[in-house]
């Protein structure tokens, strides 16, 4: 396989570099609440960029089968899906509930 960054110019790769940086820059400036840009719209385009696709899941996602969960422990269930998750099935709303029930078992006042 071929890294993409190989096939860049220095000064492509730089670039991308640069604008990457100040992104990360924003989002370590911002505020917790709403996403200072559309997030998963600014990833879909740069990863379309290098062929490469993904789905994005947030803790909201998690808290909408576990509302009982805190956004940290939301957080970790996402972590924990997205290192041991089977390729084969990928991320659905079915891995993020065992994973949750696994980590922060379930309530029964649900």
């Amino acid at each position: 396989m071929t890294d993409t960054a190989d096939t860049l110019s220095p000064e492509h790769a730089q670039r991308i570099s640069d604008h990457a940086e100040a992104l990360l820059d924003l989002l370590r400036d911002a505020k917790p609440g709403p996403e200072p840009l559309y997030i998963d719209s600014f990833v879909h385009r740069l990863l379309a960029k290098f062929g490469k696709v993904a789905a994005i899941w947030c803790i909201q996602d998690v808290q909408g089968i576990r509302p009982d969960l805190t956004d940290e422990q939301a957080s970790e269930v996402l972590e924990e899906v997205g290192r041991k998750h089977d390729a084969e099935y990928g991320i659905n709303w079915t891995t993020l509930e065992c994973m949750a029930d696994i980590l922060f078992h379930e309530t029964t006042n649900q």
